[in-house]
């Protein structure tokens, strides 16, 4: 016999609460939290590195400040030789080597970022074009502005050389401007794309950790949810571990667990509950069922302490053996009372309709007897087994014949009829044609304490602990009724697959 697998085993649930909690901690709090901090580490490399290109790109600026300066100080040079040399005035002579002085402050300050800009031998030449040509303007200033001397003098070799040495550094100065400017385009273009990819990486992080937050809470979320709906359902199989860790949404597992394990006690002792209510309900015929074998044992055991001698041997063996009868008969119905009652673990196994339905009618032959009501069955030929727990069945029925019969207190007719359907259930039928069931509790007869009954006549679990045990087998039972007439309980049990 098979174990329904979604009836709680002890073993079980402690395995699974051990299997819960003796995983590594590794909370929520703790992954939001590292989460987080890498969110706000990428961020932070982000923030540094646009610094950084930043402040490259402010020094590129403030070298390309430095390259235009040096570039018009060498322009001025040359305007102020060339006025010195077409008009003769001294002025001119002496503001050029302030404006050479000056460039040539801006090369040494700058020499090693003019150095990177400008290949070696540039740069060499650079350097030595402006000293040749400051050289050149000191040597014409030491003859025309020592004291004394009026007249400018002319030395044209030093004239051409000046010349040939200041177009050179003009030349340079340019490329210089040229090469630093195209430098700080491509820097600014640079950190410009370096922006954007910042930014979609940052939006892809940012994605990632929205995605990763809601998977690590919304997951264990709607599997919390799951396992109420099949708590809800009659499910009580334990909750196991889906993830190597543990974190505080095992520790709500565990908490339905426990509960798990509270809910299946309940349902226990409250179909045993069940049980004891029906063996109350049937204890008038229970009476009379024990009451006419006692009666009839007491007739002949009086009957042979009066008369033992004048019986023959016969006579006395054939009184012996009606004895022996209604003991049997007392007996069976004492025994199928105690297995009804009986408190046992649930277990599946191969159940016959037929015998089902039989067992239930034999505990409330004596009822039926007693209202007057006629009982009719039709079985189909050749009905699969069903697999399920045979006593919780049996309380079922018993259940749904009780309702019946105080549905018909004058008297009436019950239906029962099995046959196959689709393969897959076995479909009884249960009809009185009682009073009925009014359209508007029709909706709600399942549902738990609601009763039609008057107060203190039922407790209106019967059909609730019914629904239950049906639904957690993989079946279902339905009611259809007209008021006044008559009531059709439908249930559909599942055919046992390993047989059929």
């Amino acid at each position: 016999m098979d174990r329904d697998p979604a009836i709680l085993s002890s073993d079980e649930a402690l395995s699974a609460q051990k299997s819960l909690s003796e995983r590594p901690s590794i909370s929520i709090r703790f992954r939001m939290i590292v989460a987080f901090l890498l969110a706000f580490l990428f961020s932070f490399g982000i923030a540094v590195t646009s610094m950084i290109f930043i402040l490259r790109l402010d020094s590129k600026q403030e070298f390309l400040g430095d390259a235009r300066n040096f570039a018009h100080e060498i322009e001025e040079a040359r305007r102020y030789e060339k006025n010195f040399f077409l008009y003769s005035a001294k002025g001119d002579l002496y503001e050029a080597l302030n404006n050479i002085n000056a460039a040539s402050n801006i090369l040494q300050g700058a020499a090693n970022e003019m150095g990177s800009v400008l290949k070696r031998k540039d740069f060499e030449l650079l350097t030595k074009s402006l000293n040749e040509y400051k050289d050149g303007l000191n040597q014409l200033a030491s003859k025309n502005l020592k004291p004394g001397a009026e007249m400018v003098q002319r030395d044209p070799d030093l004239e051409e050389q000046l010349r040939r040495y200041g177009h050179q550094i003009l030349l340079l100065a340019s490329d210089l401007e040229k090469k630093e400017r195209a430098e700080v385009r491509a820097a600014a273009h640079t950190f410009t794309l370096v922006a954007i990819f910042s930014l979609v990486v940052n939006f892809l992080v940012m994605i990632w950790l929205a995605t990763e937050l809601t998977r690590q809470i919304l997951q264990p979320l709607s599997r919390a949810v799951g396992y109420t709906q099949r708590i809800a359902a009659g499910d009580f199989s334990p909750i196991t571990p889906k993830r190597k860790y543990r974190d505080e949404f095992s520790n709500l597992a565990i908490a339905i667990n426990r509960m798990i394990m509270e809910l299946h006690d309940k349902q226990e002792q409250l179909v045993q509950s069940r049980k004891m209510a029906a063996i109350g309900t049937l204890t008038s015929g229970i009476a009379h069922e024990l009451n006419n074998p006692l009666n009839n044992i007491s007739i002949t055991v009086e009957a042979l302490l009066d008369s033992l001698d004048e019986y023959s041997n016969d006579q006395k063996r054939k009184m012996l053996q009606d004895i022996f009868i209604e003991v049997e008969r007392a007996s069976g119905t004492v025994r199928n009372l105690l297995d009804f009652t009986r408190v046992e673990k649930s277990k599946f196994e191969a159940i016959e309709v037929d015998e089902l339905v039989k067992s239930g009618l034999s505990l409330v032959k004596n009822e039926l007897v007693l209202n007057h009501i006629e009982v009719e069955t039709a079985f189909g030929d050749h009905l699969p087994r069903i697999r399920a727990n045979f006593r919780n069945l049996q309380q079922i029925f018993l259940n749904l014949f009780l309702n019946s019969i105080q549905a018909m207190p004058d008297g009436g007719k019950l239906t029962i009829q099995a046959r196959e359907e689709n393969g897959e259930y076995v479909k009884v039928d249960i009809t009185d044609n009682g009073c009925g069931i009014a359209e508007e509790n029709l909706s709600k007869i399942f549902d738990p304490f609601f009763t039609t009954k008057e107060e203190g006549q039922g407790t209106g679990l019967g059909l609730s602990v019914s629904y239950g045990i049906i639904q957690k087998i993989g079946g279902n039972i339905t009611v259809e009724s007209e008021v006044g007439k008559w009531t059709t309980f439908h249930i559909r049990l599942p055919v046992d697959k390993e047989i059929s």
